[in-house]
């Protein structure tokens, strides 16, 4: 058996001589694949159909398989925003109010330090959820972690929905605290096994895109779970909160059996040197357009390199190359908190604070929802022509002047503040979500090495679901009533974060469009300039480690 990480690492294919051109991003030459397996396992002056640059529409033709479990995955990360805006949304709930709240100056409020402990609680989970999930993968692989988060998930959905059963105040919200944490612990643990294994079964001409639906699958989940916690509005008693609570099993269950459906990850199944398990879930994933045996020859090649490069830990992440590439992963997990995806959650308790109250938050926060939805889905196809790394930076200073509208706003009196409030956050949503917000997620899909992938997917919802965690124990301080109350003057904050953003994304994060493995990985072997990876021409026939010229 294969140690992963080992030096040891035979590959099957033998030496890969120059005329072997795996992993060259370049225009199709050809639409045709070949059905059956070559005399030779070298691969003589044809491109590897896994890594030709195609256009979107045609690489899911090519990929049909691949696509659909895209998709499905993606049903874990609706579950993670359904879960997000039902623990955020249902602090407005009127019922949910006179039951966990308190009353202050004769109107029903969650107080500070619970409103800070429940948002926060989510992403604190979330952040053992995270280095769990990286943890995991490597011993019981991509399917059964997944299955793991699925079980988490319906445990929390559980507490949940029973933390209304005491009769003492204080006892609800100890229940309900519990809860909220194990449901942070699930949803980043699947969002993690996502994020990976997306990552890593998808050809290059799907992985961009596959990373950058995730933000629209999120707004969807958000969708869902703000128009069921609009339905119950008008719902007396505790059912106006337990059957949000409760829908939640759904996704649990959903989960659990994608867990039975999906293919392992090829690479998982070679690192621990079982070759026919990994043949088979190539042919899952990639048959018949593309053989199997085609498919993994790819694998084989990152796996070679990896075998050179020593065992994959934690530490890794931080040596050598990998540094620069890690930190440009973090960096790009930063960006959806540092443009107010955290208050954006929640909207509904937020414009409460500034006198917009239920059902007209609700409407708002549906309705920015599903303009992020059409910006995020449009955002795939910007990112596609124009880059990554221009529309993040346009997109996020465009940003920040909606965020500085909303902090002047903050100075006038009357009811026009809350409205342009509820404006800027729905501005915010629809223009990050055409750039920023799906560009953070290609960039974490496509810069760290494979050798490391699943750990940095790991550290990255460490650092992204404890960024979550600060902001959502920091915010309710600043707008809470009986706070800070700083109403629209809250836009100044972000303004700031913003600026900051786009300052570091200008140094640091280079245009990675339509980039194969081999071209990320010599890049930064090179340590190219960030603005100079536009530029980069790979020479097809340039030996790598372990080939002769």
């Amino acid at each position: 058996m294969t140690k992963f990480g080992s030096s040891s690492y035979k590959s099957p294919l033998g030496k890969i001589g120059p005329d072997y051109v795996e992993l060259e991003s370049i225009a199709s030459r050809s639409n045709s694949i070949d059905e059956a397996a070559p005399p030779n396992p070298q691969y003589t002056g044809k491109i590897n159909p896994l890594d030709e640059q195609l256009r979107l529409w045609k690489a899911i033709r090519r990929f049909p398989k691949v696509a659909t479990y895209c998709l499905v995955m993606n049903i874990a990360v609706v579950g993670l925003g359904y879960t997000l805006v039902i623990n955020a949304a249902i602090l407005g709930n009127n019922a949910f109010m006179q039951d966990f709240g308190t009353k202050y100056k004769g109107k029903w409020i969650i107080p500070q330090p619970y409103t800070s402990l429940w948002t926060a609680f989510v992403p604190i989970g979330g952040v053992i959820g995270a280095l769990l999930g990286g943890w995991l993968q490597g011993r019981l692989g991509r399917k059964f972690t997944f299955m793991t988060g699925s079980l988490f998930y319906a445990v929390g959905a559980s507490v949940v929905f029973s933390s209304s059963l005491p009769e003492a105040r204080d006892m609800k919200r100890i229940i309900l605290t519990a809860g909220v944490a194990v449901q942070g612990l699930a949803v980043a643990l699947l969002q993690t096994v996502t994020n990976t294994y997306l990552s890593e079964v998808t050809p290059i001409s799907l992985r961009g895109p596959a990373m950058a639906m995730i933000p629209t699958f999120t707004l969807l989940g958000q969708l869902l779970g703000s128009m069921v916690v609009f339905l119950v509005g008008d719902i007396k008693g505790s059912r106006a909160y337990q059957i949000p609570f409760g829908s939640q099993w759904i996704f649990a269950a959903i989960a659990f059996l994608l867990s039975l459906i999906i293919p392992e990850s090829p690479i998982h199944h070679l690192r621990k040197g079982k070759h026919d398990k990994a043949m088979r879930a190539a042919r899952r994933l990639y048959s018949p357009k593309v053989p199997e045996h085609t498919a993994l020859k790819v694998f084989h090649v990152i796996l070679a390199e990896e075998a050179a490069l020593g065992k994959a830990t934690y530490i890794a992440c931080f040596r050598g190359v990998n540094r620069r590439r890690t930190l440009i992963v973090l960096l790009a997990s930063a960006i959806p908190a540092m443009f107010g995806l955290d208050l954006l959650s929640n909207t509904p308790y937020f414009l409460n604070t500034i006198g917009i109250e239920e059902p007209t938050n609700m409407l708002f926060l549906i309705g920015g929802i599903v303009a992020g939805m059409l910006a995020n889905a449009a955002g795939i196809f910007v990112l596609s022509r124009r880059g990554m790394r221009i529309m993040t930076l346009v997109t996020m200073s465009l940003a920040a002047v909606f965020w500085a509208v909303m902090g002047v706003s903050g100075f006038w009196g009357g009811d026009i503040p809350a409205y342009v409030a509820a404006g800027v956050l729905m501005s915010v949503i629809i223009v990050c979500g055409l750039g920023a917000w799906p560009a953070s997620y290609a960039y974490i899909g496509q810069t760290s090495s494979m050798q490391v992938r699943a750990l940095t997917q790991g550290l990255v919802g460490v650092l992204s679901q404890g960024l979550s965690a600060i902001m959502n124990a920091i915010l309710p301080v600043l707008y809470n009533p009986d706070s800070g109350n700083m109403g629209g003057k809250l836009g100044f904050v972000y303004t700031g974060l913003c600026l900051i953003a786009v300052v570091l994304a200008w140094l640091f994060l280079p245009e990675l469009k339509g980039r194969s493995v081999v071209e990320v990985d010599r890049m930064f072997e090179m340590r190219l300039s960030t603005r100079n990876f536009a530029k980069f021409k790979l020479d097809a026939y340039e030996p790598r480690r372990g080939e002769t010229a």
